[in-house]
Parts: structure tokens; C-alpha cells; sequence
């Protein structure tokens, strides 16, 4: 199901994307997966395909999708010590049902779902001090 997630950037410092609202343009980030899938690959191609038909780039009609989910990322989670890991290997639009759930360690310190039905956004298995280990966002209701 087709998804958008909106949020305040990271603490770590802008993102490509960023760079574009600061001088007034305007920029689209789009996530189609794993990158060493080929179904990432196909659903790009669609996605730009359809993205570049709507907007009168190029010829033709854009097919019908779904309607979008629409999440908030309400927290980022920065790793601040060399020790930060995951508590299993999550992956990216993992819904966790309980707030509260354990996450992660950093250290001695425990990384829990502040809320219910908490979507994990791109959690980087691999985190380095400074770097965004995982946004955590709250779904709009259905």
C-alpha cells in the first residue's frame, strides 16, 4: 500500500532533499524498498513513470493506485554510543502494536515505542554515534 511519511528532517543534519525547501523549491523523496531487490526496481520505474504523466511531462494517462496511508514521524532516534543495536532485526514498515516495546539498546539505554501501532521508518541495522538509527512514526487512523 502506498504510503507518505512526513517529518522534520534529522538530527544528524539535512538530507538531500532538505537542501531544496531551504531556497523556496520544492523536493520529493520516494522509498520503494530494499535497494538490491528487483521489486524496488519496478516500482520506481512505475512510481516516476506515473509521477511524470500527472504532472504533463510525459504523454499519457497515469493509472489509478490506492490512497495513500499517511504517517507522522512523531520521534527520531539518534544512536549516541558505539553500542547501539537493535534488539532484533527490524525492518522498514514494521507496525508495533504496543507502546512501550523495547526497540533497542544504545549502551545502558533502552530505545521503547513511545506510542501503539508505532511504524518503524528505515531502521538502519548498521548505526554509527550521530546518525539516525530509525524514525518512529504514528499512523493517521484508516
Amino acid at each position: 500500500m502506498p504510503m507518505v511519511i512526513a517529518d522534520a528532517g534529522h538530527e544528524a543534519g539535512p538530507r538531500l532533499i532538505d537542501y531544496a525547501a531551504q531556497r523556496g523549491a520544492r523536493a520529493l523523496l520516494m522509498e520503494a524498498g530494499w535497494h538490491w531487490e528487483p521489486e524496488t526496481v519496478t516500482r520506481m520505474e512505475q512510481t516516476a513513470r506515473r509521477l511524470l504523466m500527472l504532472t504533463g511531462v510525459t504523454p499519457g494517462v497515469a493509472p489509478p493506485v490506492p490512497a495513500p496511508r499517511f504517517a507522522q514521524v512523531t520521534h527520531r532516534v539518534t544512536a549516541r554510543s558505539v553500542d547501539f543495536a537493535f534488539v532484533q532485526a527490524w525492518r522498514g514498515g514494521a507496525v508495533i502494536p504496543k507502546a512501550g516495546t523495547l526497540l533497542a539498546m544504545d549502551g545502558e539505554a533502552q530505545v521503547r515505542t513511545p506510542h501503539a501501532d508505532c511504524l518503524l521508518v528505515m531502521p538502519m541495522l548498521l548505526s554509527q554515534p550521530g546518525q539516525t538509527a530509525v524514525r518512529l512514526a504514528r499512523l493517521d487512523p484508516v
